[in-house]
């Protein structure tokens, strides 16, 4: 993410991200899914402006009239909880104004609002002057949702558990720089619960080392060969509309795209190219199709 200091709080870019693997090894006893995920950023991002209210209050504002802007809203969580963490005599004082620009479209993969919940966390920690460790902070991260820790470590990481078991990759920032992407936004969301909920986990997993490799390798051939995401299957059947994008997506052909994946539990697919005049060709040849938004993105914070 990126911090911009204001002349009274801040304004933070949190970025959406994109599973480039994504395995289920099967139901946990909490209710939750045990996952292994390769998981970037792009830059695609949500912009969040923040101040101290001296009020106590918590106040969010959205530009989405669908979004809720109460406590059901993952910046309200995450500021309640850094809050609550800060003890009672600390947290009497606390409070915030919180302003939410959104891009990053909701149910579709992306991570706008894990992004936006760690944003915050990093955000109100300066602004209230908490000097959280980092470990804590990512302990605040996983309590908010499984995929808010990768937020803090991104651009690149390993993350396992339910998500919440991050480890970051230590990778040259010109190789992930590198990777552009065609992105397609349908119009249609999938529920997270809905596509795990459908899901029969593998008797034999996928393993996530071979794509790891082609991501440190740098070569968008190779690594578009490796994509994989075993919930992509069961939000086309939930959302039969989802398997016109991946036609499409599979149409332009291995001489625009090396790869083509649906990202996280959907809906939302991306097209890896091998650089970005052939990401901006796909672009042109999908935006009169109707599928949805369609942009073209960069790997990286």
């Amino acid at each position: 993410m990126v911090i911009r200091h204001l002349a009274e709080g801040v304004e933070v870019l949190a970025p959406a991200k994109l599973n480039l693997f994504l395995e289920v090894l099967g139901k946990r006893p909490d209710g939750f899914h045990e996952l292994e995920t390769l998981m970037v950023a792009i830059d695609l991002h949500d912009r969040l402006t923040l101040a101290v209210d001296d009020s106590g209050q918590i106040a969010l504002t959205c530009d989405d009239p669908a979004l809720p802007t109460g406590a059901d809203n993952l910046v309200v969580k995450a500021a309640e909880v850094l809050r609550a963490a800060a003890g009672p005599d600390a947290s009497k004082a606390l409070g915030a104004r919180i302003s939410l620009e959104k891009s990053i479209p909701a149910q579709a993969g992306l991570g706008g609002g894990s992004s936006d919940a760690a944003a915050t966390l990093v955000a109100l920690d300066r602004l209230w002057d908490l000097h959280t460790p980092a470990g804590r902070l990512r302990e605040l991260a996983g309590q908010i949702g499984s995929d808010v820790p990768f937020f803090l470590d991104a651009p690149v990481a390993v993350c396992r558990g339910r998500g919440e078991r991050v480890e970051p990759l230590d990778l040259n920032p010109d190789v992930i720089a590198g990777f552009h992407a065609i992105l397609v936004c349908p119009p249609v969301g999938v529920r997270t619960a809905d596509a795990f909920a459908g899901l029969t986990p593998p008797d034999r997993p996928e393993p996530i080392a071979p794509v790891i490799d082609a991501l440190r390798g740098g070569d968008p051939g190779r690594l578009g060969r490796r994509l994989f995401n075993r919930l992509q299957p069961v939000a086309e059947r939930i959302q039969p509309a989802l398997g016109r994008v991946r036609a499409a997506l599979n149409d332009l052909g291995s001489s625009v795209l090396d790869g083509h994946l649906m990202s996280g539990s959907g809906s939302a697919y991306f097209g890896l190219a091998r650089n970005r005049e052939a990401a901006e060709l796909a672009a042109s040849r999908l935006g009169d199709l109707g599928i949805g938004m369609v942009r073209v993105v960069r790997c990286g914070p």
